[in-house]
């Protein structure tokens, strides 16, 4: 009767410890939703690097396409070859619930697009607000924004 009632116990504790945490961690806040402007979702293409602006309180991800992606492996210049094409994708950031002192992405601020047409000729653009609607820039902070994205090289990973 004795074990009887160790295996109940046992069984008991088991089952009550068992019990699925129903948050939900994943973050759709940060993803990206499909718009009439941005034909496809950069965020499902190949992360070459990423950056922290502490001060602005973002964090970017530079993805390319398997063109771009396969460049940036072997070649540390910016002279992507015809049709690579780079997003930098750019959140606010925000306190991880899940791991203390921790940031994780918030919410899309802006997505910029580069792409590599033939003879070295690129088309920068950028995509804004919660619909990421196409945006206008001057033409100075349009060659800034391109030479930064431009000049970030791949992440070195193991």
């Amino acid at each position: 009767m004795k074990n009887y009632s160790l295996y109940l116990i046992f069984g008991f504790l088991l089952l009550i410890s068992c019990q699925q945490n129903s948050k939900n961690v994943l973050n759709e806040e940060a993803s990206i939703q499909q718009s009439d402007e941005l034909k496809e979702n950069p965020l499902l293409m190949k992360p070459i690097t990423s950056s922290i602006q502490p001060k602005e309180k973002t964090m970017s991800t530079l993805y390319g396409n398997d063109i771009a992606f396969n460049y940036a492996k072997t070649n540390f210049n910016s002279n992507y070859p015809q049709n690579a094409v780079l997003y930098e994708v750019t959140w606010k950031q925000k306190s991880d619930e899940l791991w203390f002192g921790a940031n994780i992405p918030k919410e899309v601020i802006f997505v910029e697009k580069i792409t590599f047409l033939d003879k070295g000729v690129n088309v920068y653009e950028i995509f804004q607000g919660k619909a990421l609607k196409k945006a206008k820039i001057n033409d100075k902070t349009n060659n800034q924004r391109k030479k930064l994205i431009l000049s970030q090289k791949m992440a070195v990973s193991p």
